[in-house]
């Protein structure tokens, strides 16, 4: 199920080659923006309309929008909504957290529709493992949005944790490794 819906390291390596070449500089979003690319094109690769920066409907004035968005064809809500976020250690797990609520309360929105949600972080160098007794709390427990909803999703949406690992390079930084596992 997992690999089914992630990219792995070749994939990235043949589609976005200087993921993985040791020419990608750390600078400014280049690496969210390479990041938001590789889930989509995989997406359209697996046969989804992917959509970057998928908003999701009735904002109430809180405007959500997941990083890439895969639909069906002929289909008009999303399947798999994804998140790709840098994290930098234990320093970022809250951003994470907020993160995955974001992806969250954009499947509430979109009347829990979505199968797959997928909170993807990347790193470069060695860090601290985000902490997944937390983010698996938010998942079972629920909490209340900025807007006073209490989002809570059913079972049967499956939450995935996708980790890009990046080797720093001093001047650059390249792909190393990527890794999934399931939070739900």
């Amino acid at each position: 199920m997992v690999e089914t819906n992630v990219p792995s390291r070749e994939w990235v390596q043949r589609s976005f080659p200087i993921a993985t070449s040791g020419l990608l500089d750390d600078r400014d979003v280049l690496v969210h923006s390479i990041g938001c690319s590789i889930w989509n094109t995989f997406g359209h690769e697996k046969g989804y309309m992917a959509i970057v920066e998928c908003p999701a409907p009735n904002t109430h004035a809180a405007d959500i929008r997941s990083d890439s968005g895969w639909f069906k064809k002929h289909q008009s809500h999303p399947t798999c909504l994804i998140e790709f976020e840098r994290y930098q250690g234990i320093q970022d797990q809250y951003k994470i957290e907020c993160k995955l609520k974001n992806l969250m309360e954009a499947c509430s929105r979109w009347e829990f529709n979505a199968e797959v949600l997928i909170l993807s972080v990347w790193s470069k160098g060695i860090v601290a493992s985000p902490d997944l007794t937390a983010l698996k709390n938010i998942f079972y427990r629920g909490f209340i949005s900025s807007k006073g909803l209490r989002i809570q999703l059913p079972s049967t949406i499956t939450v995935i944790l996708n980790r890009f690992y990046f080797i720093d390079n001093g001047t650059s930084i390249s792909l190393h490794d990527i890794k999934s596992e399931l939070l739900k």
